[in-house]
């Protein structure tokens, strides 16, 4: 086994540790409440570790968020699948107090920033001539992100399979 290999195996276990404690912590207590310390003593992890990964809690919680941004960057990008749509909503409502912090500064605006990315990444075909990607992708994040804030905080009542086909019509 290559010396590299065995560098990429410890790093991925560093992550899935950070991930780990973060995901017990989040659990535990409120957001805000979380040090990095805390997180690095809950990992197991030395802090120039850490720090190789990630600058702060933040950055972990963006990190983590792939597997729930995923079903809503298909669906910005015009490939929407209702599915797994509900699964990503029945999983934040599960969470909800948890989910809302996703709306809150300083991690809003990051979240916002990582969905246009992830929306961007798969527009390069899909975006009419002259139009910036960027715009697109980024305009589709922040109708999401305010669709699922309004939702989640009970500021509009909605069925999840509506909320579900309606993140799937943001598309291009």
């Amino acid at each position: 086994m290559s010396e590299a290999h065995d560098l990429d195996r410890r790093s991925q276990r560093t992550r899935k540790a950070i991930f780990e404690a973060f995901t017990r912590l989040m659990f535990a207590r409120r957001y805000s409440a979380i040090r990095t310390t805390d997180l690095i003593e809950a990992a197991g992890v030395g802090r120039s570790t850490f720090y190789e990964h990630f600058r702060n809690k933040d950055d972990v919680l963006v990190w983590a968020i792939d597997p729930v941004f995923e079903p809503l960057a298909d669906a910005g990008a015009g490939r929407a699948s209702v599915p797994r749509l509900m699964f990503v909503l029945d999983h934040l409502w599960e969470r909800r107090a948890l989910a809302r912090v996703m709306f809150e500064p300083p991690l809003g605006p990051k979240l916002q920033r990582k969905l246009a990315g992830m929306i961007e990444a798969r527009l390069v075909t899909a975006v009419p001539d002259g139009v910036p990607p960027a715009l697109i992708a980024t305009a589709c994040a922040a109708s999401q992100l305010a669709m699922l804030r309004l939702w989640l905080t009970g500021e509009v009542a909605c069925e999840p399979s509506t909320l579900a086909r309606q993140l799937a019509a943001t598309g291009v």
